[in-house]
């Protein structure tokens, strides 16, 4: 990977790979494989009324109505969270920018491109990887606002036509597309 020269580049960039994509992606993988290997004794099911069928706490998870693609969520989440941190810290140092900006203002990044970018040159829009991150935004908000379910607005705003009140399926896949992106941005970032 190329050697970043912008010091606040680099220390997203640290953050981004040592909190997000080590931690958090690890977690997502490992806890429900850590599950399934807490093995429940027939006297811990007996005093806790478990089902004898249920052998560890990952099926005892399934058994309750839920399951761990909410741990999937929250590591696009901290991708996005991520992204807002390096965009906020980029602009504020490497920008005179003086009008007042909402509080969540480096969420939405349209505003960011229109406000910000374009205003200096730059139309992130152009950039593929900026396209995948957009989509990453979009499924973060359908993460913390639709429990991963999909609704008219993220169609709209995605352009893609998936089925109303289905989940959208956030795997290892969708996941590493979108921090290659990020590692995209930061590179290009540093151009600037």
């Amino acid at each position: 990977m190329p050697e970043l020269s912008n010091p606040i580049l680099k220390g997203a960039h640290a953050i981004f790979n040592n909190i997000t994509r080590n931690v958090v992606l690890y977690s997502s993988d490992m806890i429900p494989i850590d599950h399934q290997g807490r093995i429940f004794s027939n006297e811990l099911k007996e005093a806790l009324g478990i089902p004898i069928e249920i052998k560890n706490f990952y099926e005892y998870t399934i058994s309750l109505g839920s399951d761990y693609s909410r741990l999937k969520m929250l590591t696009i989440i901290s991708a996005c969270s991520d992204v807002e941190f390096l965009l906020k810290h980029f602009i504020e140092n490497y920008y005179d920018i003086t009008e007042n900006k909402t509080k969540n203002f480096y969420q939405r990044l349209d505003d960011v491109n229109r406000n910000v970018f374009i205003k200096k040159g730059v139309d992130l829009n152009n950039e593929v990887f900026y396209k995948k991150i957009k989509l990453a935004f979009q499924v973060r908000h359908i993460s913390i606002h639709n429990m991963g379910f999909i609704d008219e607005g993220f169609n709209q705003k995605t352009g893609l036509n998936l089925p109303i009140n289905s989940k959208f399926e956030i795997n290892n896949i969708f996941i590493n597309e979108s921090f290659d992106a990020i590692e995209e941005l930061i590179l290009f970032l540093d151009t600037l």
